[in-house]
């Protein structure tokens, strides 16, 4: 009768919730769009003709930046971002 061998099981220590959602390449990305689409939502604001001349910052721009926000995470969670059309 043969005796088995058995390989030394290797385990890594898992990285927290915590990081390994940030430390995402979705998450990063996520991100990045969001970032860029609240820029642009700004300087739609920004370079509008309805924007006061003395007014950088008001409740227009901020809703600007909420709708490029929201633009920058659909994209990038939308089924279609994700190859499920």
């Amino acid at each position: 009768m043969r005796t088995f061998k058995f390989k030394q099981l290797e385990l890594e220590q898992d990285k927290s919730w915590f990081q390994r959602t940030f430390a995402s390449k979705h998450f990063v990305k996520t991100l990045i769009y969001s970032l860029l689409g609240a820029l642009i939502g700004f300087a739609v604001f920004y370079f509008s003709d309805s924007r006061d001349a003395g007014v950088l910052w008001n409740e227009e721009a901020l809703n600007n930046v909420f709708w490029g926000i929201a633009l920058g995470v659909f994209v990038t969670n939308s089924p279609c971002a994700r190859g499920r059309c």
